[in-house]
């Protein structure tokens, strides 16, 4: 009598005896799989059709399972887990499948052992294959910068100084830095000011931000302009101006790298069915979308809103109807509208005027409740420190949720010399 080799420890598979044949604890393993999945055997042979009678037998060990059913119910699990099973794990449970047909079959299970063999063969080459992909992916993103790149030269084109063109790749370098890396496992919010003045090309500024946040794997941008249709629409056309291909070279490149935009100049946001356009598809369903894998392939989403409650309700409508995919995806809110809150913690503002922004905040401070990947940038005049309840900038319903994890300074002063 054999004895599979299935340690019973492994945290991811089922702990079974090991004494016996070899089928009853590759049944057992089976149905322990199978649990993850969280449905009905006849729901389940529905949709990988398979015969259901036949589903029932191999999981009660009646009869042993072909390892081609075994690989569809492997790949099911994945999917339930939102992660590939390691490779050891599938070794294991293959082995205590070949056991299980040697017991069973004796010689005659020869033909088959290969046919397992060349299948799991081209398992670990498809593999290998999609490791290449997403290495490669990961270098383009790194060397190309391609969204950045086409940003910059363009602001060269136009006549901007070198000096200009080199203080704003230092402070939407510093940004970046300060923000998650996209596609990091643990999942966590930051929130961030960048300080700059009035008529100090903070559009520039966040399209600089936002350029380099695409390149690097953010595919949901929410801007929130001002309260006034004209604001939107400029913020709206001059980030397509800064982040569009304009010649017939770039235009190539764009098709590459697109960019889907749920706003436009004339129009606003508007509702969708069932959120569709905030729905990412996945190219590989096993892997979590912050995956290289599924990342750089996805197409990123541009949104430019007027921070009014009507339009946000509809965002936030869209969004709780995208689902749990919301989770995955490294998103990058935007807000060029410095400090209109806090008129109403100064006392000034009348009543109807605080109510409105109380709403408003709320609402995006719900947004963000949906976004767990999202990353918060501001602008502001200036930061103040003073702790002092007369004066304190902190807002009370506000989206940011406290004071900044970092700041930057669009015009840092200039060291002293002598």
């Amino acid at each position: 009598m054999t004895t599979p080799y299935l340690p019973p420890d492994d945290p991811q598979l089922p702990p079974c005896s090991l004494a016996g044949p070899a089928l009853p604890v590759l049944a057992e393993t089976l149905r322990s799989l199978f649990k993850e999945l969280g449905r009905s055997q006849r729901d389940f042979s529905a949709h990988v059709h398979w015969d259901h009678t036949a589903v029932s037998r191999y999981l009660r060990g009646e009869r042993l399972a072909p390892w081609e059913f075994v690989d569809t119910l492997l790949g099911e699990v994945e999917i339930a887990w939102g992660k590939p099973m390691s490779p050891e794990k599938r070794e294991r449970i293959a082995a205590l499948h070949r056991r299980a047909l040697e017991e069973r079959n004796g010689w005659s299970a020869l033909v088959q052992l290969l046919r397992q063999d060349s299948q799991l063969a081209e398992e670990r080459a498809r593999r290998a294959e999609l490791e290449l992909q997403a290495l490669a992916a990961t270098r383009q993103a790194r060397d190309e910068g391609w969204r950045w790149s086409a940003f910059i030269n363009s602001l060269a084109e136009r006549g901007w100084p070198e000096v200009s063109l080199t203080a704003l790749a230092r402070v939407t370098a510093r940004t970046l830095a300060c923000l998650a890396d996209p596609t990091a496992e643990a999942a966590y919010r930051t929130s961030g000011v960048i300080t700059a003045g009035a008529q100090s090309g903070r559009t520039t500024i966040g399209a600089g931000v936002i350029a380099r946040a695409l390149d690097a794997g953010y595919r949901l941008v929410i801007v929130f302009s001002g309260t006034l249709n004209l604001l939107r629409s400029q913020t709206q056309r001059r980030l397509e101006e800064a982040l569009l291909a304009s010649d017939d070279a770039d235009q190539q490149s764009q098709a590459r790298f697109p960019l889907l935009r749920l706003t436009s100049e004339e129009s606003d946001y508007r509702s969708m069915p069932s959120g569709v356009a905030l729905g990412f598809e996945k190219r590989h369903k096993a892997l979590p979308l912050f995956s290289p894998l599924n990342l750089h392939p996805a197409v990123p989403r541009l949104l430019v809103v007027k921070q009014n409650v009507t339009v946000l309700k509809k965002l936030l409508k869209d969004l709780r109807c995208a689902g749990p995919i919301l989770a995955e995806v490294p998103a990058l809110i935007v807000d060029f509208e410095p400090s209109p809150p806090y008129l109403a913690l100064y006392g000034g503002g009348s009543g109807n005027e605080t109510g409105t922004q109380s709403k408003i905040d709320l609402i995006r401070s719900e947004i963000v409740s949906l976004l767990p990947r999202a990353q918060l940038i501001r602008f502001e005049h200036q930061v103040t420190c003073d702790a002092s309840p007369a004066i304190t900038t902190m807002r009370s319903e506000s989206l940011w949720d406290g004071p900044p994890d970092f700041v930057v300074s669009a015009h840092p002063r200039e060291p002293r010399r002598g």
